[in-house]
């Protein structure tokens, strides 16, 4: 049965992996190739040329007059998708589902349209429980200011570090057993609005989420090696109603980026929890002509109040320090600054090494230097420090990665970070996908 399972597992895997890296339709008119549609385009093209006004389709009862007219007019698409999902953890285990999408597009530019409905159901077959859920997204035009909706309903597995994008943590975990996220179930509702204005960004969200702990129900995996960690961090089980209020800054004429994010659970709204959490970071991009781009980052943040594990923060993966593992140390602050000289030039080029255009490979050296205080959610002991951290907790590290970037997703790092000062240990490899600036969020897409 096992044995089955896995089949299975590794069949939806590559089956989800080949559906979403297939890229989507182009947007504007293709331009003409070389291959067969090309050859057949300029073959129509000549035919044109050589029968002149005998090869025109004919215009019956002013079928053009009309198709040129309706083309004027902007018209509603239907857009309509299925694919296959996978995902697994060691809490979950296996998890094979279907996602489906249906949208319709705004009828004009600058009006609101029906919106997109997206939803999926999963079979999480670790614990034997469904997952699934379903999300709203509609861009609505109020006095001729856009404002972006976005509401899910479901039951999900969620991130105990809720600053982790976590790209890779399935790939580790399904392979290996490099599964070192730790995870929390919430179902229930979550809403927001954003509103973006040229350089600047806001929105609002409310969260009413049962929470609920997680156990370690799968052991295997691929290559049949040990977890690397067996058991998962409980959360605080109970139903939060949290507010939440962000803004984000793209500094006009200077290459800055910062944002603020503010959340409050409160037994006033209803919720179980009282605490107040706020994070803000920022980030520069700066650029050293063709030859090197210079990224300094630095992030802060403090949880006050019910001291829960699903609302500390977490050090620790690639996005934080890479000479630990994901969320290896937690606490109710957090503070951490990186550095990162990024190499804008093809390293094969630069070696006059021969290879494909499609697999350019750049080099970068990094440092960083984080710390955690407060209560440690997996000892419960209080690390010294109130909004910053004594100076006697910071690590810091130092290293090199290799990066590839590609179109479909954020650029994939090879990194191999040394931890440096008193209590230096061993270097680490790492795996990860990441983007530059990669202590704030995703810039959002643009949906005009």
């Amino acid at each position: 049965m096992i044995k089955t399972s896995r089949f299975l597992a590794i069949t939806l895997a590559l089956a989800t992996a080949l559906v979403a890296s297939r890229p989507a339709a182009a947007q504007e008119p293709a331009e003409p190739d070389t291959s067969l549609g090309g050859f057949l385009e300029a073959f129509s093209d000549s035919t044109d040329r050589y029968f002149g006004i005998s090869a025109a389709p004919v215009d019956t009862a002013g079928l053009d007059t009309v198709l040129f007219d309706s083309t004027l007019r902007p018209q509603r698409r239907l857009e309509l998708g299925f694919s296959p999902t996978f995902d697994f953890s060691r809490v979950d285990g296996s998890t094979p589902g279907l996602s489906g999408s249906l949208g319709v597009t705004a009828p004009e530019p600058g009006h609101t349209g029906w919106g997109r409905l997206r939803g999926g159901i999963a079979r999480a077959n670790g614990p034997r429980v469904n997952l699934g859920g379903v999300r709203y997204t509609n861009r609505l035009w109020l006095a001729r200011q856009p404002f972006d909706l976005d509401l899910w309903s479901g039951r999900k597995t969620a991130h105990l570090d809720r600053d982790d994008e976590g790209l890779l943590s399935m790939v580790g975990a399904f392979l290996a057993g490099s599964d070192w996220t730790q995870y929390y179930r919430s179902e229930g509702f979550e809403g927001s609005v954003e509103h973006r204005q040229g350089w600047w960004r806001a929105s609002a969200g409310f969260r009413d989420l049962l929470q609920s702990p997680l156990r370690t129900t799968a052991t295997w995996n691929l290559f049949d090696q040990d977890l690397v960690r067996s058991g998962n961090l409980a959360a605080t089980r109970g139903r939060t109603h949290e507010l939440e209020y962000a803004a984000a800054a793209h500094w006009p004429r200077l290459p800055l980026r910062t944002e603020i994010a503010y959340q409050t659970s409160s037994r006033r709204l209803g919720s179980d929890f009282e605490y107040r959490r706020v994070r803000a970071a920022a980030g520069l991009d700066l650029s050293l002509g063709s030859v090197a781009s210079l990224v300094p980052q630095f992030a802060w943040g403090r949880q006050t109040g019910d001291e829960l594990p699903q609302a500390a923060f977490y050090l620790g993966g690639h996005e934080l320090l890479r000479s630990l593992p994901r969320d290896q140390l937690g606490g109710t602050g957090m503070a951490i600054a990186k550095l990162d000289l990024i190499c804008a030039q093809d390293l094969l080029a630069l070696l006059h090494i021969p290879h494909p255009a499609a697999l350019p490979l750049q080099g970068a050296i990094f440092a960083a230097s984080g710390a955690m205080w407060g209560r440690d959610p997996y000892t419960g002991t209080v690390v010294r420090g109130g909004d910053w951290p004594d100076s006697r907790d910071w690590l810091s590290e130092a290293g090199v990665s290799l990066l590839y970037n590609t179109a479909l997703f954020p650029a994939l790092h090879l990194s191999y970070a040394w931890p440096i000062g008193p209590r230096a240990g061993e270097g680490r490899w790492s795996v990860s996908f990441s983007r530059p600036l990669d202590l704030l969020r995703a810039e959002p897409e643009s949906e005009e």
